[in-house]
């Protein structure tokens, strides 16, 4: 019996060394493969816990781009700038943007600044320069132009209204068509560096559309911090400014087609 016994132990001992083997092979084999399958999809749960915000814009831009409203594009920001004689040159990286105009080897102006994931385009700057080497050939379009004499003070000032417009124009098409964020609403700051030409700035970004958020003396800790300096905080709605500009553009582009003058 006892032999019976011990027999039957060492049965019962083998089965349970056997079913632990394989538990343990069935572990091993099945392991690396759990860990290969979390492995693929930890960038998409990491993806799916962090870029969820993201992806909301991302279908915001989507729907932004598919909002039943015919405004002007990228391309047709590119051919007016053609018509003026002018290269548009557009970098991004992420969420952010630059783009400057040139005339040959000369830079006319530029813009640079980013979207951000709360929906709210921050416009570090819109600078156009002035210089009289820009006319070597007169461009489509622009009235008194002349190959033999240096452009005017008046086409000076309606150039520049023109090369400021297509570089904002241009970055309102990129947030509805590239940028990883589509933003509703964009802010600068007029910067205030002496008297006359914050009041200047501050006029131009109102012709563009923009209206006064906060005056100088408005501003909070929070806003000198972010903006780096002071000024008056300005802001426009995205398709408030698209919906102004876009025939203006097209016009300027060539695309608008003109009455007819009647006989």
């Amino acid at each position: 019996r006892q032999v019976m016994i011990l027999a039957a132990s060492a049965a019962s001992m083998l089965a349970g060394w056997q079913r632990g083997a394989q538990a343990e092979t069935w572990a091993s084999a099945r392991v690396p493969a759990a860990r290969a399958t979390l492995a693929a999809q930890a960038p998409t749960r990491l993806a799916g816990r962090l870029g969820e915000r993201g992806r909301r814009q991302s279908r915001s831009a989507v729907r932004a781009a598919d909002d039943g409203e015919d405004f002007v594009t990228s391309d047709e920001v590119l051919m007016a700038a053609k018509r003026l004689n002018v290269d548009l040159r557009e970098e991004f990286n992420g969420p952010w943007y630059q783009m400057r105009l040139f005339s040959g080897d000369r830079e006319l102006g530029k813009t640079s600044g980013w979207a951000q994931p709360w929906g709210i385009m921050h416009l570090e700057t819109i600078e156009v320069r002035r210089f009289t080497g820009y006319w070597t050939r007169k461009p489509a379009g622009v009235e008194g132009a002349s190959q033999e004499r240096p452009v005017e003070q008046k086409d000076f000032a309606k150039l520049s209204r023109w090369f400021g417009l297509l570089l904002s124009v241009s970055i309102g098409c990129w947030n509805r068509e590239r940028s990883p964020f589509y933003c509703k609403e964009a802010h600068l700051l007029a910067i205030k560096d002496d008297d006359k030409q914050h009041s200047r700035l501050v006029r131009y970004y109102k012709g563009l559309g923009f209206k006064t958020m906060r005056g100088p003396d408005e501003l909070n800790p929070a806003d000198s911090i972010v903006w780096g300096g002071e000024g008056t905080l300005m802001n426009v709605q995205a398709s408030d400014f698209m919906r102004r500009w876009t025939p203006v553009v097209r016009d300027l582009a060539g695309l608008t087609p003109r009455a007819e003058t009647p006989v």
